[in-house]
């Protein structure tokens, strides 16, 4: 829906941190749609707002961020994820790339749809580079404490995130997110990917120098093509030992990079695999357990019921509606 941009009152605060005031009421993580967007050229859209919270990682090439207030352009690198709020004016330009966009609510509202979520401007972005990130300060109601994500955050290692946000698209391309196990999943995923970008952004959580780069290294490691991390049954002790780390260090640094410890990191990388393959696939339970390194399918079913709240077949069960 495009309107003169005269109608709606932006604020033209200069400030890069920009306190976005959450709704007096329960946190309900609503996932509305996530797509995959390949681009062969420069595309770029006209000024926009969104009435929802977008996450875009941009898996190849480049796109840009153009911020009318800041008037101008932030740069958005391969392996890097955009954190976009309501409210918010910008332009979205696309280079030659791919990139997935998931749009969510932190409060529910099943009725608004796609593409209705967003308002277009008549008026386009300029070219202009932008010297700092804005900020976005989530912060709920008569709350002092903030949740502090950037525009655009570099990550370490994208292939974690590119899974889990492709997890999103699967949900939302088999109708699936509006089914008690895909609201769970999608929940988890939304959750997990806002806790990191501020834990990422904290001076705090970043300043931990060499074992934090071994933490991150190791995570590479694992999650690199074809590597049998997750099939194996390696104790913590050996895995701090591989990270040439103590067991008390390496936990320490786990959770400081991360934002959750290394057997809970393993289990939900493993339950997410598993999950997928779910959705994805027709393999027998067991032979999923297996291959995500559970040899009881018992076990197994245990562990995934933990994580989201409902056993292996009944998730692909709800995951898979009838036609």
């Amino acid at each position: 829906m495009e309107e003169s941009l005269e109608k709606m009152d932006v604020s033209q605060a200069s400030s890069p941190l920009r306190v976005i005031s959450l709704p007096d009421a329960p946190i309900s993580p609503w996932l509305r749609v996530a797509l995959v967007t390949n681009s062969d050229g420069l595309h770029e859209q006209p000024l926009r707002v969104l009435f929802d919270y977008e996450l875009v990682l941009q898996v190849e090439g480049s796109s840009w961020v153009w911020c009318h207030d800041d008037r101008g352009l932030v740069d958005v690198p391969p392996d890097s994820i955009a954190f976009i709020p309501p409210g918010f004016l910008h332009a979205w330009v696309a280079g030659p790339g791919t990139h997935i966009a998931a749009h969510f609510d932190l409060r529910a509202q099943p009725a608004l749809q796609f593409p209705a979520n967003m308002q277009y401007f008549n008026r386009a972005a300029q070219q202009e580079a932008l010297h700092y990130i804005p900020r976005f300060a989530l912060q709920a109601h008569a709350s002092e404490h903030q949740l502090v994500i950037p525009l655009v955050t570099e990550l370490p290692t994208s292939r974690p995130w590119r899974e889990r946000l492709e997890t999103l698209v699967h949900l939302t391309s088999r109708r699936a997110a509006g089914t008690l196990a895909g609201r769970l999943q999608a929940a988890e995923i939304l959750c997990f990917a806002l806790r990191s970008l501020a834990a990422t952004a904290d001076p705090e959580e970043r300043g931990h120098g060499e074992a934090d780069t071994r933490i991150l290294n190791f995570i590479r490691e694992l999650d690199s093509p074809g590597a049998a991390s997750l099939a194996d049954r390696t104790s913590i002790p050996q895995l701090a030992a591989r990270a040439g780390m103590s067991e008390a260090a390496f936990r320490a640094a786990f959770v400081r990079t991360i934002g959750l410890g290394p057997r809970r990191y393993l289990e939900e990388r493993r339950v997410e695999h598993a999950a997928r393959a779910l959705l994805e696939t027709d393999r027998p339970i067991a032979e999923i357990a297996r291959a995500v390194g559970y040899g009881d399918p018992y076990h197994f079913s245990r562990v995934f019921r933990r994580v989201t709240g409902v056993s292996p077949r009944r998730y692909r069960m709800q995951a898979r509606p009838p036609q």
